[in-house]
């Protein structure tokens, strides 16, 4: 059976202040609990204190690009799963995002509520089903 909302935790690094407080309202109505950062430092220092289920990175920051903090997210939270969030997407970029960055997917800027829940869903569904799995092995 999946967990509520409220025992996940989604992080959002976007230096956009809007982006980020858009995504923390639609996102708290859900019933996640919702950490915010304003860079790629900032996203990987919380992400170590908080242990996110989901993090939202946007690809062009300044200092830490978006890629970068994904390659060290996956690095120090493996089981964190990474959604690549950007304005521009193209078909080799998502390639690149999903194979070498391991990331989910790209979620395309500009998106609705109703589209930013539907793939914070998905991935915590992605995950749920990778911990079921593993649990099956493991016994």
């Amino acid at each position: 059976m999946p967990a509520s909302p409220k025992d996940k935790t989604i992080l959002v690094i976007d230096d956009e202040e809007c982006m980020r407080d858009s995504c923390f309202q639609v996102l708290t109505k859900a019933g996640y609990r919702v950490e915010t950062a304003m860079n790629g430092e900032v996203g990987l220092a919380k992400a170590r204190e908080t242990g996110p289920d989901v993090a939202l990175v946007d690809l062009d920051m300044p200092g830490a690009h978006g890629l970068e903090v994904m390659d060290r997210l996956n690095e120090m939270s493996p089981d964190t799963i990474r959604i690549l969030v950007t304005g521009n997407t193209s078909l080799d970029l998502e390639e690149e995002v999903i194979g070498k960055h391991r990331a989910l997917c790209c979620l395309a800027k500009p998106f609705t509520p109703d589209e930013l829940n539907l793939v914070v869903r998905q991935a915590l569904d992605s995950r749920d089903r990778i911990e079921r799995k593993e649990d099956c092995h493991g016994s």
